[in-house]
């Protein structure tokens, strides 16, 4: 039996306990970026992954030659004077996804980062005439020997949990998508059952071969992101996920009226907009009274969800998903087989 990623915890309706603070060294990284793009390389910096997998995540600081809080922040404000060529970067991809956004900050650090060299990205995989897959990142780190090519397959993630669903509570398959077609279960399978094995064939050898010859093969999967928990009760954590993970909560509109009420009068929220869901805006933002004619007049001009970061008056803050009434439509079925945890 994998072990549980977290104790049960009670259910409560109390949603306060999804208001944390950000952590020390994130809060002074951001403390002197106002760019968006640049609090969201900060962020990714310091965000945990989503899910424990059989293979190594996220890129450590310590890897990247950025462990050490001072030199981060001087290579961090650094990068403020090169927006123009990140924007230029961004738009190789035209388009306004958050995942391709997420992908082009990763090859931002992995290019700029002191101890990290980028060998390429988004490298097709062909078998014969046919493309068989696609390799998100390759990098290797200065001064390591043996020569050794990293691998990493990337995602960013916002998965709300089910009180009732596939499974039993620790099922991750019951962590789903906002548009209901994917889930923690189904993203995990396809990252360690498709995306990492591109590498590991000929097809992908060739790849690696053309970049490093001879050198040996690392792969990883970062995947940072939030999991949502319905606002009135506090989900068990799937048994994928990290205990560090992210959390926050969803409700659905209807349901706003009354967590309202369970928080301070004096609580503040922002609209995050894509793709900018990562870093916490800067400003106070809007009171609970204006946000309410916000989703008012949001939900009746279109189903799709908001996504807010809320702020009571101790700092302390959480995200929340507020969801069309009826949401889910639909839940996407699990795979046959899921990746196990550590």
């Amino acid at each position: 039996m994998p072990r549980r990623a977290d104790s049960v915890p009670p259910a409560s309706a109390d949603p306060t306990w999804a208001f944390r603070p950000c952590t020390p060294a994130l809060r002074e990284d951001l403390a002197c970026l106002s760019a968006p793009w640049l609090r969201d390389i900060a962020w990714l910096l310091h965000a945990p992954d989503m899910a424990r997998l059989n293979v190594p995540g996220r890129p450590s600081l310590t890897e990247l030659g950025l462990a050490d809080d001072a030199a981060r922040r001087r290579w961090l404000a650094a990068l403020a004077p090169r927006r123009e060529a990140f924007l230029q970067h961004l738009d190789q991809r035209r388009s306004q996804r958050l995942g391709f956004y997420h992908e082009a900050l990763w090859q931002w650090i992995l290019g700029e980062a002191p101890n990290s060299v980028l060998l390429g990205h988004n490298l097709p995989v062909r078998d014969g005439k046919r493309i068989a897959g696609e390799l998100d990142l390759l990098y290797r780190y200065r001064g390591v020997e043996p020569a050794t090519i990293e691998h990493a397959e990337l995602a960013i993630k916002f998965f709300l949990g089910l009180a009732q669903g596939p499974g039993d509570r620790h099922d991750a398959a019951r962590w789903i998508g906002i548009g209901s077609f994917d889930s923690l279960a189904i993203k995990c399978h396809r990252l360690v059952q498709h995306q990492l094995p591109a590498a590991r064939g000929e097809p992908g050898l060739a790849v690696r071969e053309a970049m490093v010859p001879s050198a040996a093969l690392h792969q990883r999967i970062v995947m940072p992101g939030f999991l949502y928990h319905p606002w009135d009760q506090r989900l068990a954590l799937p048994d994928l996920a990290n205990p560090q993970v992210y959390q926050g909560l969803w409700c659905h509109h209807r349901a706003w009226p009354a967590l309202c009420k369970m928080l301070p009068p004096a609580s503040r929220g922002q609209v995050l907009l894509k793709p900018h869901w990562l870093a916490p805006p800067r400003g106070l933002g809007l009171t609970l009274a204006e946000l309410d004619q916000r989703l008012r007049h949001h939900f009746a001009t279109t189903p799709s969800p908001l996504h807010l970061r809320l702020t009571l008056p101790d700092g302390r803050g959480c995200r929340l998903f507020v969801v069309m009434d009826g949401w889910p439509p639909a839940l996407p079925l699990p795979p046959h087989d899921v990746p196990s945890a550590h």
